[in-house]
């Protein structure tokens, strides 16, 4: 090949191979030739078991899900607020002219309404959220790759809230002294947080905002507090003397204020898991993409 061709090589892309002999008296260089995978690019990332996996795009409906269980939280929290005016319209009419006994009756029936439809709101809250969390757990293993167990996770929440209700009714409220009474709340309080960190771990394999969780994590321990040793709905006796219904309707003020915020952060940090889960996948499919695309030019 003359030194004229060398231009036309070049503009036809291509390439002189240029072999090193070695010098005369040397041994000749060995070079250790690294075994090929029996997998192509394409193969490494459509495959598991240990290797790259294919993103799946979520599944829909977990904002469905999330809207109704936002939904029925924002029930609770009004029904904790018509049982307030209930009573602060009781010690109203007490300090003007009095109750009736009528009225009184007619008051606490009413009451008694608004604490039947908060327990079968309550209820029907548990396997909505519990349809969410798995739903949410789903999607994380399809768009992430990690292998967290939906089936776990979703028991939280049931496991949680019985194990809050049974150590409230059969240790907190029979508890003598401060110690045991403190000592009992923890414990409630550690059962209630069993399904918020399983969400927290959700939002952590989805990459997603922790504060939003967190923030409902501490509200929720605050409700919690506030209905053991303040009073709510389901708690306020009717046996209260006129003297405390003020009080009491004080206390379902702030009890329902603070449900309105624990609701937003709760909303929030589920929201949070899934625009992280979203956003996974379209980091993987991206990734994905331009790996099948080198493996398309080898």
């Amino acid at each position: 090949m003359t030194d004229t061709d060398a231009p036309t090589d070049r503009r036809r892309g291509r390439t002189r191979r240029t072999t090193i002999t070695p010098a005369p008296g040397t041994d000749e260089a060995v070079v250790e030739k690294r075994p090929r995978s029996r997998f192509s690019p394409r193969e490494l990332f459509r495959t598991g078991g240990g290797r790259l996996a294919e993103p799946l795009s979520p599944l829909p409906g977990a904002s469905v899900l999330r809207t109704l269980v936002t939904s029925l939280l924002s029930v609770l929290c009004l029904l904790t607020v018509g049982g307030a005016i209930l009573l602060l319209l009781l010690w109203q009419q007490q300090r003007d002219s009095g109750v009736l006994s009528t009225q009184l009756d007619r008051t606490w029936d009413l009451f008694g309404l608004l604490r039947s439809i908060e327990r079968w709101v309550a209820f029907a809250v548990v396997p909505i959220a519990m349809a969410w969390i798995t739903l949410a757990v789903i999607n994380i293993r399809r768009a992430t790759g990690r292998r967290p167990n939906p089936i776990v996770a979703a028991l939280s929440l049931p496991v949680g809230v019985i194990g809050a209700w049974y150590v409230g009714r059969e240790l907190v409220e029979p508890a003598d002294g401060v110690v045991g009474t403190v000592a009992a709340f923890v414990l409630q309080a550690v059962f209630l947080l069993v399904p918020l960190v399983v969400l927290l771990r959700l939002a952590v394999a989805a990459e997603a905002r922790h504060r939003p969780m967190r923030a409902a994590a501490l509200l929720g321990i605050a409700v919690l507090a506030m209905i053991q040793f303040l009073g709510a709905l389901s708690t306020i006796d009717e046996d209260a003397g006129s003297s405390e219904w003020g009080r009491l309707g004080a206390y379902l003020i702030i009890v329902a204020l603070t449900q309105v915020l624990g609701t937003l952060a709760a909303n929030e940090g589920a929201r949070a898991i899934e625009e992280g889960t979203e956003h996974r996948f379209q980091l993987r499919s991206r990734f994905g993409e331009s790996v099948l695309a080198q493996a398309g030019e080898l």
